[in-house]
């Protein structure tokens, strides 16, 4: 199955098991150890989906988890990292371009985590080698830096993790929108800015708890 031409292929409901967030922090947040960003981690932790939904498709499989409709869609090159020029939605989060090798693990009000396509670990509440996603209510932090006419916090953690963070727009709800992610996977600074950039934060998210 090419993963350019499937999105959301799989749909799950949200967990109703109580999360182990201890557990999950212990392996997915070492490098952020005694940071705001862990804190923060933990609410989206503990109400995790346990979906998995593939990216890449041009249809919706249902409300709410959908790409819009694109017969041929863009490839942008940039970095070591492609994007398809077609946005898709993840629970209340919208993307504007879709990242071509990655899927979406799991969407819920507080963020969104997604893998590389056939990452070994399907938890979406582990969050070692996967871009995670969170709305956050925490004072920014990191290097300031200006990017297409907003500003973003950079940090850049152990282990190969960094973190980008920027405040929500004003049609949005207010908080920060944050991007951790793996440095060694094909990221950098400028198509993380890319991909951060294009995250619209919808009525229905939560502010992670710390």
């Amino acid at each position: 199955m090419n993963d350019l031409n499937v999105l959301l292929d799989r749909a799950a409901g949200p967990a109703t098991a109580p999360v182990d967030a201890r557990a999950d922090l212990a392996r997915g947040h070492r490098a952020l150890s005694r940071t705001r960003r862990r804190r923060g981690a933990v609410g989206l932790v503990g109400v995790a989906a346990a979906g998995a939904m593939g990216i890449g498709v041009t249809r919706a499989l249902e409300p709410g988890s959908s790409l819009a409709a694109d017969s041929s869609p863009t490839l942008q090159k940039v970095t070591g990292i492609s994007f398809l020029a077609q946005p898709f939605e993840a629970g209340p989060y919208t993307f504007d371009q879709t990242p071509v090798g990655w899927e979406v693990q799991g969407a819920y009000p507080q963020g969104v985590t997604i893998a590389p396509v056939g990452f070994p670990d399907q938890e979406p509440a582990s969050f070692v080698g996967k871009l995670v996603i969170m709305f956050d209510g925490n004072p920014p932090f990191g290097e300031k830096i200006d990017h297409d006419g907003r500003t973003f916090w950079v940090s850049n953690g152990e282990d190969n993790v960094a973190t980008i963070m920027t405040r929500t727009r004003r049609d949005e709800p207010r908080g920060m929108v944050l991007i951790q992610y793996p440095t060694d996977a094909g990221w950098t600074r400028e198509t993380m800015l890319q991909f951060l950039s294009g995250v619209h934060v919808g009525p229905d998210a939560e502010k992670g708890i710390g």
